[in-house]
């Protein structure tokens, strides 16, 4: 049994990597030709909008995602019921953020963000009722379906986004990106599951769903408000056109992090929820989950830190040159997200549910205070925020995951310690090449350091930890179904 979970989760996660990688080089050409036919003003209007939007879409949502998830027995009136609180809640945010445009333009002084803004609520509607089908689809292990439809909707989103961008539309290019996208993965997961809602809802079922959502709902908004509330400031102190170089910075990151860690966490709910009867099994999965990422993600985005400049120019051309130091800053953010990326998922999954709500509020709270205090010296202060922020927040995350899945801090850090020594080699190492050869193409440049990083990287880590070499090796060899030979 436990070995067909395991299989399970492994095939999760190699479907959930080849739509991600699949969907993150799509997405990776797409923005960088809209980049270079959109100037940061369009960026910073979306980005201010978008705040609102995702918020707002994950409290439609209610939490009635992991609610169902987590439930053993899954019958047709808890589902339909879930879906119909999904779409009430849903309707009821997108009709407010309509109503709401008009004064957030004026008090944002972001002339154009009234028309972005009524357009971009609808989606408030469309993700909340893809909640449940979403759910069933991860219950079941149907990867499979939700990569093939993430790649589908971005493809089919982005060359509408991609014509309208060639044709003059500007900031709408973007706008109907996000709708067509939504609209596209709402019905390919009805396709994929087949399932309709009866026309029933039972408000003793929803009273208890809700209960055991609200909170997980309030979480997750206050999750993703630590980042977008440091957007939301960066727009409202600085303006549109420095949230847009600020946008272009994270959004060069985003990709890196869409490929390299979004796969593993999409499963990782599911999997860990499996091991909660057993904390020594837990605490073991979660620590290779946390070594795992660290290997990946420090030396591709500290890395990408030395080629910035070169990165920057080749993406999205000289007029974005602003957002080269704001991306060498953010790069440093990585050495904390292994520490405390999975601690949502891991709290929930042993049904620690207010210890991710009050682990949100401190990490929301402390975000918006270091960004409005960063933010008022400039873009590059706002940027270095954000790593002031994840220094004071991860002791009270590994104190949280101490306390609720026994799963020590020092431990933590012990299992990213080889990673992140073998980066640092390798960083020096870098920063010596780069000092000592002339200046070449931005092409030549990437291609040489990435290929010299990944070199002296891998000989670094065999060196501190050689069998962790090993275990990477072997786990890319069972995903491509080959036996590991070391």
């Amino acid at each position: 049994m436990a070995a067909r979970g395991a299989g399970r989760t492994a095939s999760g996660v190699v479907w959930m990597m080849l739509g991600t990688g699949g969907q993150t080089v799509f997405q990776f050409v797409l923005f960088i030709v809209l980049a270079r036919q959109l100037g940061p003003e369009a960026f910073g209007l979306v980005g201010i909008a978008a705040v609102f939007i995702e918020l707002s879409g994950a409290l439609g949502r209610a939490g009635l995602t992991e609610v169902v998830i987590q439930q053993k027995v899954l019958h047709d009136d808890e589902a339909s019921t879930a879906f119909w609180s999904s779409i009430g809640i849903g309707g009821f945010l997108t009709a407010a953020l309509f109503a709401a445009s008009g004064p957030m333009e004026a008090a944002f002084s972001a002339p154009g963000l009234q028309p972005v803004m009524q357009w971009l609520s609808l989606t408030c509607l469309l993700f909340a009722a893809g909640a449940v089908y979403e759910a069933m689809l991860r219950r079941e292990f149907g990867f499979k379906a939700l990569a093939g439809r993430n790649v589908t909707a971005t493809f089919v989103s982005g060359v509408v986004a991609l014509a309208m961008a060639l044709t003059g539309f500007g900031v709408y290019s973007l706008v109907a990106q996000r709708l067509i996208y939504m609209v596209w993965l709402l019905v390919a997961m009805i396709y994929a599951t087949g399932w309709w809602p009866r026309l029933i809802w039972k408000a003793g079922v929803a009273s208890r769903q809700l209960a055991g959502g609200s909170t997980l709902a309030v979480a997750s908004v206050l999750g993703s408000g630590n980042q977008r509330i440091i957007d939301l400031i960066v727009g409202y102190v600085l303006g549109p056109v420095a949230l847009g170089y600020l946008r272009i910075a994270w959004r060069a990151l985003d990709l890196l992090q869409e490929l390299s860690i979004r796969p593993i966490t999409a499963v990782t709910l599911t999997s860990l929820s499996r091991l909660q009867d057993d904390r020594a099994a837990f605490g073991r999965a979660y620590l290779r989950l946390v070594q795992m990422t660290a290997v990946f993600a420090y030396p591709m985005f500290l890395g990408a830190a030395i080629i910035a400049p070169e990165l920057i120019a080749l993406m999205f051309g000289a007029k974005w040159a602003p957002s080269v130091p704001l991306m060498q800053i953010l790069t440093l953010t990585s050495i904390f997200i292994p520490l405390i990326f999975y601690k949502s998922n891991a709290l929930m999954a042993v049904g620690a549910t207010r210890m991710v709500l009050a682990i949100n509020v401190f990490e929301f709270v402390a975000s918006a205070l270091v960004a409005y205090l960063c933010a008022r010296h400039g873009v590059e202060a706002a940027a270095a925020g954000n790593i002031i922020r994840l220094a004071v927040v991860t002791p009270a995350i590994f104190w949280t995951m101490s306390r609720s899945t026994g799963v020590q801090g020092v431990a933590t850090l012990r299992a990213v310690a080889a990673p992140l020594l073998a980066t640092g080699v390798m960083i020096a190492a870098l920063l010596g090449l780069k000092s000592l050869l002339p200046a070449f193409g931005p092409v030549p440049t990437i291609l040489l350091f990435a290929s010299a990083g990944v070199a002296i990287y891998a000989g670094a880590l065999f060196v501190f930890k050689p069998a962790l070499v090993k275990e990477v090796v072997g786990m890319v060899l069972a995903m491509a179904g080959r036996p590991a030979r070391i």
